[in-house]
């Protein structure tokens, strides 16, 4: 498995879709991600650059992915191959398929490959430990990816990973004790 420089990013708060996300390094404000909602369900998600304007949004209710203007059915976006598979595929561009792929036994990681099975990015959950500190979200991103689109995309698509993962917990509580007691409520923020 090939990978590249990473550029590391962290949440400033467990609840992903309400947070600020900071450079790791200059701490330096890169995007802010805001939710709004109409009474308990979600409406929107937005990856807002520093400005504060949106760059690019999940709009729940229509199931669509907008980056820079353009629209896009997240049933065009995203397909899973095979019947027993955990991964997804993920297309914005004609041009590259991400695989998607989760991991409980890493650290509760979402891992984006390219095709050739090079890492593009990494976003590990916030993890509740009982004799360590927890941790918040963290993302790191290959610096390969220029593409302010493309990077965009690839943050929609782990938020709205990370998201539909906890949502699911919170449907199954069972299933939260295998996920370390289960932080769904948490990172979520009852959103």
């Amino acid at each position: 498995m090939h990978m590249h420089p990473l550029t590391t990013f962290t949440f400033d708060s467990a609840k992903i879709l309400n947070s600020t996300v900071r450079s790791a390094h200059e701490h330096s404000v890169q995007y802010r991600v805001t939710t709004q909602k109409r009474g308990s369900s979600r409406q929107t998600t937005s990856l807002e650059g520093t400005s504060g304007t949106p760059l690019a949004t999940i709009d729940w209710k229509s199931k669509t992915f907008e980056i820079s203007g353009s629209r896009r059915d997240m049933a065009d976006l995203r397909i899973r191959r095979g019947t027993f598979s955990s991964s997804y595929y993920w297309s914005w561009f004609d041009c590259e398929e991400y695989k998607v792929k989760y991991s409980a036994e890493l650290d509760h990681t979402w891992t984006v490959y390219s095709y050739s099975g090079t890492v593009l990015a990494t976003f590990t959950s916030n993890i509740q430990r009982v004799f360590k500190d927890n941790s918040l979200p963290m993302l790191c991103i290959s610096q390969s990816i220029r593409d302010e689109d493309e990077r965009q995309f690839i943050i929609l698509v782990l938020i709205y990973s990370e998201a539909k993962r906890l949502d699911s917990l919170k449907q199954r509580p069972l299933s939260a004790i295998g996920d370390l007691f289960g932080n769904a409520g948490d990172a979520l923020g009852g959103q």
